[in-house]
Protein backbone atom coordinates (compact mmCIF):
# COMPACT_ATOMS: atom_id res chain seq x y z
CA UNK A 1 0.00 0.00 0.00
CA UNK A 2 2.47 3.26 0.77
CA UNK A 3 4.63 1.80 -2.34
CA UNK A 4 1.53 2.91 -4.52
CA UNK A 5 0.38 5.95 -2.40
CA UNK A 6 4.14 6.93 -2.29
CA UNK A 7 4.36 7.10 -6.32
CA UNK A 8 1.56 9.03 -6.80
CA UNK A 9 1.63 11.61 -4.44
CA UNK A 10 5.35 12.11 -4.75
CA UNK A 11 4.39 12.00 -8.48
CA UNK A 12 1.66 15.08 -7.63
CA UNK A 13 4.35 16.98 -4.86
CA UNK A 14 7.22 16.87 -7.88
CA UNK A 15 4.46 18.56 -10.12
CA UNK A 16 3.91 21.03 -6.99
CA UNK A 17 7.60 21.95 -6.63
CA UNK A 18 7.50 22.72 -10.19
CA UNK A 19 4.82 24.76 -10.44
CA UNK A 20 6.74 26.90 -7.44
CA UNK A 21 10.35 27.03 -9.36
CA UNK A 22 8.23 28.68 -12.26
CA UNK A 23 6.70 31.25 -10.76
CA UNK A 24 9.94 32.10 -8.58
CA UNK A 25 11.12 32.49 -12.12
CA UNK A 26 8.58 34.30 -13.31
CA UNK A 27 8.76 36.78 -10.49
CA UNK A 28 12.93 37.32 -11.21
CA UNK A 29 12.06 37.86 -14.78
CA UNK A 30 9.29 40.76 -13.86
CA UNK A 31 11.29 44.18 -14.85
CA UNK A 32 11.73 45.85 -11.63
CA UNK A 33 9.01 43.98 -9.80
CA UNK A 34 11.71 42.07 -6.95
CA UNK A 35 14.06 44.25 -5.65
CA UNK A 36 17.46 43.66 -5.40
CA UNK A 37 17.45 42.51 -1.73
CA UNK A 38 14.91 39.66 -2.59
CA UNK A 39 17.14 37.78 -5.01
CA UNK A 40 18.92 36.14 -2.14
CA UNK A 41 15.32 35.17 -0.71
CA UNK A 42 14.68 33.42 -4.71
CA UNK A 43 17.90 31.32 -5.02
CA UNK A 44 17.10 29.85 -1.37
CA UNK A 45 14.19 28.71 -1.97
CA UNK A 46 14.86 27.12 -5.07
CA UNK A 47 17.87 25.52 -3.54
CA UNK A 48 15.86 24.03 -1.66
CA UNK A 49 12.86 23.06 -3.52
CA UNK A 50 15.30 21.74 -5.28
CA UNK A 51 16.64 19.55 -2.50
CA UNK A 52 13.73 18.73 -1.20
CA UNK A 53 12.53 16.87 -4.67
CA UNK A 54 15.68 15.02 -4.81
CA UNK A 55 14.79 13.86 -0.89
CA UNK A 56 11.75 12.55 -2.55
CA UNK A 57 12.93 11.11 -4.86
CA UNK A 58 15.26 8.85 -2.57
CA UNK A 59 12.08 7.87 -1.02
CA UNK A 60 11.17 5.65 -4.17
CA UNK A 61 14.51 4.39 -5.44
CA UNK A 62 17.05 4.04 -2.62
CA UNK A 63 17.00 0.38 -1.82
CA UNK A 64 16.84 0.68 1.57
CA UNK A 65 13.17 2.16 1.86
CA UNK A 66 12.53 -1.21 0.31
CA UNK A 67 12.88 -2.70 3.44
CA UNK A 68 9.37 -3.83 5.57
CA UNK A 69 11.11 -2.74 9.03
CA UNK A 70 12.02 0.63 7.61
CA UNK A 71 8.37 1.57 6.12
CA UNK A 72 7.57 3.67 9.30
CA UNK A 73 11.05 5.61 9.00
CA UNK A 74 9.68 6.21 5.55
CA UNK A 75 6.74 7.59 6.13
CA UNK A 76 7.58 10.17 8.68
CA UNK A 77 10.70 11.22 6.37
CA UNK A 78 7.93 11.70 3.96
CA UNK A 79 5.76 13.60 6.32
CA UNK A 80 9.10 15.81 6.86
CA UNK A 81 9.44 16.68 3.67
CA UNK A 82 6.07 17.56 2.73
CA UNK A 83 6.02 19.68 6.07
CA UNK A 84 9.49 21.71 4.77
CA UNK A 85 7.56 21.74 0.78
CA UNK A 86 4.55 23.54 2.67
CA UNK A 87 6.45 25.78 4.11
CA UNK A 88 8.62 27.26 1.61
CA UNK A 89 5.52 27.43 -0.46
CA UNK A 90 3.29 29.38 2.01
CA UNK A 91 6.45 31.38 3.33
CA UNK A 92 9.06 31.98 1.54
CA UNK A 93 7.25 31.81 -2.45
CA UNK A 94 4.55 33.69 -1.04
CA UNK A 95 6.89 36.47 0.33
CA UNK A 96 8.11 36.35 -3.59
CA UNK A 97 4.54 36.66 -5.69
CA UNK A 98 2.77 38.78 -3.43
CA UNK A 99 5.68 41.26 -2.98
CA UNK A 100 3.95 44.67 -2.07
CA UNK A 101 5.48 48.52 -1.66
CA UNK A 102 5.19 47.64 1.94
CA UNK A 103 7.56 44.93 2.09
CA UNK A 104 10.23 47.08 -0.23
CA UNK A 105 9.50 50.54 2.47
CA UNK A 106 10.21 47.93 5.26
CA UNK A 107 13.36 46.24 3.90
CA UNK A 108 14.59 49.40 3.33
CA UNK A 109 14.21 50.39 7.50
CA UNK A 110 15.69 47.20 8.16
CA UNK A 111 18.79 48.02 6.01
CA UNK A 112 18.86 51.19 7.71
CA UNK A 113 19.13 49.95 11.18
CA UNK A 114 21.64 47.34 9.93
CA UNK A 115 23.83 50.17 9.05
CA UNK A 116 23.60 51.71 12.31
CA UNK A 117 24.06 49.69 14.64
CA UNK A 118 26.61 47.47 12.46
CA UNK A 119 24.74 44.60 12.29
CA UNK A 120 26.99 41.69 11.62
CA UNK A 121 24.79 39.73 9.34
CA UNK A 122 23.48 39.87 5.85
CA UNK A 123 19.59 41.66 6.75
CA UNK A 124 16.58 39.92 6.67
CA UNK A 125 14.29 41.06 3.73
CA UNK A 126 10.69 41.71 5.31
CA UNK A 127 7.38 40.38 4.36
CA UNK A 128 4.20 42.11 5.43
CA UNK A 129 2.16 39.09 5.42
CA UNK A 130 2.38 37.68 8.82
CA UNK A 131 -0.55 36.65 10.65
CA UNK A 132 1.26 36.60 14.17
CA UNK A 133 2.64 39.53 15.11
CA UNK A 134 6.51 39.60 14.16
CA UNK A 135 8.51 36.13 13.33
CA UNK A 136 11.80 35.67 12.24
CA UNK A 137 12.43 32.79 9.38
CA UNK A 138 16.20 32.04 9.48
CA UNK A 139 16.15 29.86 7.26
CA UNK A 140 14.98 31.55 4.21
CA UNK A 141 16.89 35.06 6.04
CA UNK A 142 13.08 36.49 6.26
CA UNK A 143 11.28 38.29 8.65
CA UNK A 144 7.67 38.47 8.57
CA UNK A 145 5.49 41.48 10.05
CA UNK A 146 1.88 42.13 10.03
CA UNK A 147 0.31 43.97 6.81
CA UNK A 148 -0.10 47.64 7.65
CA UNK A 149 2.97 47.68 10.35
CA UNK A 150 5.14 50.03 8.01
CA UNK A 151 2.30 52.71 8.79
CA UNK A 152 2.56 52.93 12.22
CA UNK A 153 6.02 53.76 14.74
CA UNK A 154 5.04 51.99 18.20
CA UNK A 155 5.68 48.36 17.52
CA UNK A 156 9.07 48.92 15.13
CA UNK A 157 11.48 48.77 17.98
CA UNK A 158 10.49 44.55 18.05
CA UNK A 159 12.30 44.57 14.55
CA UNK A 160 15.31 44.12 16.65
CA UNK A 161 14.50 41.55 18.78
CA UNK A 162 13.99 39.51 15.51
CA UNK A 163 17.24 40.60 13.98
CA UNK A 164 18.40 38.72 16.61
CA UNK A 165 16.66 35.34 16.11
CA UNK A 166 19.02 35.93 12.92
CA UNK A 167 22.39 36.32 15.26
CA UNK A 168 21.87 33.24 17.86
CA UNK A 169 20.73 30.92 14.94
CA UNK A 170 24.01 31.36 12.85
CA UNK A 171 26.24 28.77 13.02
CA UNK A 172 30.32 29.04 12.34
CA UNK A 173 30.47 32.22 11.82
CA UNK A 174 33.24 34.16 14.64
CA UNK A 175 31.57 37.35 14.07
CA UNK A 176 28.31 36.76 15.59
CA UNK A 177 29.35 33.74 18.32
CA UNK A 178 30.19 36.16 21.08
CA UNK A 179 26.75 36.72 21.70
CA UNK A 180 25.81 33.40 21.27
CA UNK A 181 28.24 32.24 24.04
CA UNK A 182 26.88 35.17 26.58
CA UNK A 183 23.75 33.06 26.14
CA UNK A 184 25.00 29.91 26.82
CA UNK A 185 27.00 31.39 29.65
CA UNK A 186 23.54 32.58 31.20
CA UNK A 187 21.92 29.25 30.29
CA UNK A 188 24.31 27.59 32.44
CA UNK A 189 23.72 29.88 35.45
CA UNK A 190 19.93 29.11 35.41
CA UNK A 191 20.09 25.54 34.53
CA UNK A 192 22.58 25.74 37.85
CA UNK A 193 19.97 27.45 39.65
CA UNK A 194 17.36 25.12 38.67
CA UNK A 195 19.84 22.00 39.39
CA UNK A 196 19.84 23.70 43.17
CA UNK A 197 15.88 23.42 43.29
CA UNK A 198 15.73 19.88 42.46
CA UNK A 199 19.22 19.26 44.77
CA UNK A 200 16.56 20.29 47.34
CA UNK A 201 13.97 18.13 46.70
CA UNK A 202 16.54 15.51 48.38
CA UNK A 203 14.56 12.25 49.63
CA UNK A 204 10.85 13.89 50.45
CA UNK A 205 8.00 14.00 48.02
CA UNK A 206 9.10 14.32 44.25
CA UNK A 207 6.09 16.22 42.72
CA UNK A 208 7.82 19.15 42.06
CA UNK A 209 10.32 17.38 39.98
CA UNK A 210 8.71 17.26 36.42
CA UNK A 211 8.23 20.94 37.01
CA UNK A 212 11.82 22.00 37.48
CA UNK A 213 12.73 19.44 34.86
CA UNK A 214 10.35 21.26 31.86
CA UNK A 215 12.01 24.47 33.58
CA UNK A 216 15.38 23.39 32.93
CA UNK A 217 14.62 22.01 28.99
CA UNK A 218 12.67 25.30 28.65
CA UNK A 219 15.94 27.90 29.55
CA UNK A 220 17.66 25.89 26.99
CA UNK A 221 15.10 25.57 24.11
CA UNK A 222 13.38 29.00 24.28
CA UNK A 223 13.38 31.29 27.81
CA UNK A 224 17.15 31.78 27.46
CA UNK A 225 16.89 32.82 23.33
CA UNK A 226 14.13 35.38 23.86
CA UNK A 227 15.82 37.18 27.27
CA UNK A 228 18.59 37.56 24.91
CA UNK A 229 16.57 38.81 21.82
CA UNK A 230 14.87 41.06 23.96
CA UNK A 231 18.62 42.16 25.31
CA UNK A 232 19.61 42.81 21.60
CA UNK A 233 16.74 45.19 21.09
CA UNK A 234 17.02 46.81 24.18
CA UNK A 235 20.40 47.53 23.87
CA UNK A 236 20.18 48.28 19.95
CA UNK A 237 16.88 50.94 20.16
CA UNK A 238 16.77 51.99 23.86
CA UNK A 239 14.12 52.84 25.72
CA UNK A 240 11.59 52.35 22.84
CA UNK A 241 12.05 49.03 23.24
CA UNK A 242 10.87 49.03 26.65
CA UNK A 243 8.30 50.76 25.83
CA UNK A 244 7.10 48.78 22.86
CA UNK A 245 7.19 45.34 25.34
CA UNK A 246 4.59 47.46 27.29
CA UNK A 247 2.72 48.54 24.27
CA UNK A 248 2.96 44.37 23.41
CA UNK A 249 1.77 43.21 26.37
CA UNK A 250 -1.05 45.80 26.92
CA UNK A 251 -2.67 44.88 23.70
CA UNK A 252 -1.84 41.22 23.38
CA UNK A 253 -0.46 39.67 26.90
CA UNK A 254 -1.93 37.37 29.24
CA UNK A 255 -0.49 37.05 33.02
CA UNK A 256 3.08 38.38 32.86
CA UNK A 257 3.95 36.30 35.94
CA UNK A 258 2.56 32.83 34.60
CA UNK A 259 5.46 30.50 34.56
CA UNK A 260 5.19 27.70 31.91
CA UNK A 261 5.74 24.13 33.18
CA UNK A 262 5.61 22.16 29.99
CA UNK A 263 8.72 21.50 28.02
CA UNK A 264 7.32 23.03 24.75
CA UNK A 265 6.96 26.68 25.87
CA UNK A 266 7.58 29.05 23.75
CA UNK A 267 8.51 32.27 25.79
CA UNK A 268 9.40 33.70 29.70
CA UNK A 269 7.05 35.52 31.56
CA UNK A 270 6.47 39.14 30.24
CA UNK A 271 7.39 39.79 33.70
CA UNK A 272 10.64 38.56 33.17
CA UNK A 273 11.56 39.84 29.85
CA UNK A 274 10.20 43.44 31.58
CA UNK A 275 12.64 42.85 34.54
CA UNK A 276 16.08 42.16 32.03
CA UNK A 277 14.67 45.22 29.73
CA UNK A 278 14.69 47.76 32.32
CA UNK A 279 17.79 46.43 33.45
CA UNK A 280 19.52 46.21 30.09
CA UNK A 281 18.67 50.35 30.08
CA UNK A 282 19.93 51.30 33.61
CA UNK A 283 23.36 50.01 32.21
CA UNK A 284 23.33 52.05 29.06
CA UNK A 285 22.71 55.50 31.42
CA UNK A 286 18.92 55.23 30.73
CA UNK A 287 17.80 55.08 34.81
CA UNK A 288 15.48 57.91 34.34
CA UNK A 289 13.70 56.45 31.67
CA UNK A 290 13.67 53.13 32.85
CA UNK A 291 12.08 54.12 35.72
CA UNK A 292 9.42 55.87 33.79
CA UNK A 293 8.78 52.72 31.89
CA UNK A 294 8.29 50.47 34.97
CA UNK A 295 6.30 53.16 36.81
CA UNK A 296 4.09 52.49 33.73
CA UNK A 297 4.47 48.84 33.75
CA UNK A 298 3.05 48.91 36.91
CA UNK A 299 -0.10 50.29 36.77
CA UNK A 300 -0.59 48.31 33.98
CA UNK A 301 -0.50 45.05 36.00
CA UNK A 302 -2.64 46.85 38.74
CA UNK A 303 -5.25 47.74 36.28
CA UNK A 304 -5.10 44.18 35.11
CA UNK A 305 -5.07 42.58 38.51
CA UNK A 306 -1.71 40.82 38.22
CA UNK A 307 0.08 39.59 41.09
CA UNK A 308 3.49 37.45 41.53
CA UNK A 309 3.13 33.84 41.90
CA UNK A 310 4.98 31.85 43.77
CA UNK A 311 6.54 29.97 40.82
CA UNK A 312 7.55 33.21 39.23
CA UNK A 313 10.00 34.09 42.61
CA UNK A 314 11.32 30.93 42.72
CA UNK A 315 11.77 30.76 38.62
CA UNK A 316 13.23 33.53 38.21
CA UNK A 317 15.25 35.51 40.77
CA UNK A 318 16.17 39.26 40.66
CA UNK A 319 19.73 38.29 40.89
CA UNK A 320 19.59 35.41 37.96
CA UNK A 321 17.63 38.10 35.29
CA UNK A 322 20.75 41.21 36.67
CA UNK A 323 23.10 38.05 35.27
CA UNK A 324 21.63 37.81 32.23
CA UNK A 325 21.71 41.68 31.81
CA UNK A 326 25.28 41.39 32.61
CA UNK A 327 26.31 38.86 30.47
CA UNK A 328 24.31 40.15 27.44
CA UNK A 329 25.86 43.76 27.58
CA UNK A 330 29.38 42.07 27.58
CA UNK A 331 28.36 40.01 24.22
CA UNK A 332 27.01 42.72 22.85
CA UNK A 333 29.77 44.78 23.19
CA UNK A 334 31.87 42.09 21.57
CA UNK A 335 29.83 41.58 18.64
CA UNK A 336 30.72 45.23 17.92
CA UNK A 337 27.57 46.66 17.81
CA UNK A 338 26.40 50.20 18.46
CA UNK A 339 24.67 50.75 21.25
CA UNK A 340 21.97 53.09 21.47
CA UNK A 341 22.64 56.53 23.45
CA UNK A 342 20.46 59.39 23.47
CA UNK A 343 22.85 61.57 21.57
CA UNK A 344 22.87 58.63 18.58
CA UNK A 345 22.50 60.50 15.40
CA UNK A 346 21.10 57.57 13.70
CA UNK A 347 17.75 58.31 12.05
CA UNK A 348 15.60 55.09 12.56
CA UNK A 349 17.05 54.92 16.45
CA UNK A 350 15.92 58.47 17.00
CA UNK A 351 12.74 58.06 15.57
CA UNK A 352 11.53 54.92 17.25
CA UNK A 353 12.42 56.70 20.24
CA UNK A 354 10.61 60.08 19.47
CA UNK A 355 8.01 58.55 18.77
CA UNK A 356 7.39 57.13 21.87
CA UNK A 357 7.69 60.73 23.51
CA UNK A 358 5.48 62.23 21.22
CA UNK A 359 3.12 59.43 22.22
CA UNK A 360 3.28 60.07 26.18
CA UNK A 361 3.42 63.92 25.93
CA UNK A 362 0.51 64.23 23.71
CA UNK A 363 -1.61 60.91 23.40
CA UNK A 364 -4.78 62.44 21.72
CA UNK A 365 -2.16 64.48 19.00
CA UNK A 366 -0.21 61.41 18.30
CA UNK A 367 -1.75 59.60 15.68
CA UNK A 368 -1.86 62.64 13.50
CA UNK A 369 1.82 63.30 14.19
CA UNK A 370 2.41 59.62 13.50
CA UNK A 371 0.79 60.18 9.96
CA UNK A 372 2.48 63.11 9.17
CA UNK A 373 6.15 61.67 10.06
CA UNK A 374 5.53 58.42 7.91
CA UNK A 375 4.14 60.45 4.95
CA UNK A 376 8.06 62.60 4.47
CA UNK A 377 9.53 58.89 5.26
CA UNK A 378 7.90 56.77 2.65
CA UNK A 379 5.44 58.64 0.46
CA UNK A 380 2.47 57.51 -0.56
CA UNK A 381 1.89 55.34 2.94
Amino acid sequence: MLDEYLVGSIGQLHERARKLLGDISRELARKKHLIPEFHQLAQTCRNQVNSLVSDLQNLLTDPRFKRPNLQSIRLRAYKRIVAELDFIECVGVAALIRLIDEDRWMTKVVGEIKDEIGYPLIPPVVSCQSQAYFEAFPALNLLAVPQKEVHFLLHLPDLYHELAHFILTEKNNPAVEAYAQALGKSVMAARGHVAALLSKLGRGPRGLQPKFLAWDSSWVTAWGIELYCDLFGAFAVGPAYGWAHLHLCAKRGGDPFLVESTPDSTHPPDQARMVVVLEALCRLGYAKEAAEIEDRWESLLAYAGYKPHADYAICFPSALLKGFADDALAGYGRLGCKPSAPTSGCAIHSLLNEAWTQFWASPGKYAAWEKGKLASLFPGT
